[in-house]
């Protein structure tokens, strides 16, 4: 494949996952009765069924930027890595079942139904963030261990921290900013986790590119110096 791909996919990736974040409002509160939502939806309908398709599609990118990723690991941090970024790409898939369901008939949805999905899908954020930490140590490690950039560990390192305290809002109270779905998963959680996985498909082109270019140079200065090696001379026997 060609090395710009990985950055490509993420580049992709965080395109499709920021017009899909940006494109509708977050929905009501745990703390706002289920007639806000069944407004919200019945308002957003069309939109929410595009951003399944978004989400979709950049779920797809993301796929392409896990299998590159996975190639800098080894042992342990491989199948940590694997497993986050399949807990993960489930739990969005999942998510996404529940907010484009609820926009198929919006003119049938009650209010008590439209409170329990919504819910359900606003759990998926605050349990995210486990999958998050799943999928960026490993990155963290394989960088310590110099097989990625170190800055891409810093990211890895920041991401992480973050992920871990914004697991709070799986126990947040309600109409805070701590609380579940609310402003620390939306504001600040969801742009990390795009720029992140962005951050991880250049530092794998880069990389990529790094290591077409080291042979080559090593094959350049050889010749340059005259160090080819020229077959031995072979004793003809004696007549």
């Amino acid at each position: 494949m060609d090395r710009r791909t990985p950055m490509i996919a993420g580049i992709a990736f965080a395109a499709l996952y920021a017009i899909a974040l940006l494109m509708i409002p977050r929905l009501p509160g745990i703390d706002e009765p289920g007639s806000d939502i069944v407004a919200h939806v019945k308002e957003h309908a069309a939109s929410m069924r595009m951003q399944a398709l978004l989400l979709a599609f950049g779920s797809l990118a993301l796929v392409v930027l896990f299998g590159f990723a996975r190639e800098l690991l080894s042992g342990p941090s491989s199948h940590v890595f694997t497993i986050g970024a399949a807990v993960l790409l489930v739990q969005v898939f999942v998510a996404t079942w529940f907010t484009a369901g609820l926009a198929l008939h919006p003119e049938q949805l009650g209010s008590a139904t439209a409170r329990t999905f919504a819910d359900v899908v606003t759990m998926w954020a605050p349990m995210r963030t486990i999958a998050n930490i799943m999928v960026a140590v490993p990155i963290l490690v394989s960088a310590n261990a110099g097989r990625s950039p170190r800055w891409l560990g810093i990211a890895a390192a920041v991401f992480t921290v973050e992920q871990l305290l914004e697991t709070i809002t799986i126990i947040g109270p309600p109409g805070s900013f701590i609380s579940p779905g609310a402003g620390m998963n939306f504001y600040l959680g969801g742009p990390l986790l795009i720029l992140f996985f962005a951050a991880l498909g250049v530092a794998l082109s880069v990389k990529q590119h790094l290591s077409v270019e080291q042979p080559l140079s090593v094959e350049q200065h050889s010749e340059e110096s005259g160090t080819v090696d020229e077959p031995e001379a072979v004793d003809q026997p004696a007549e």
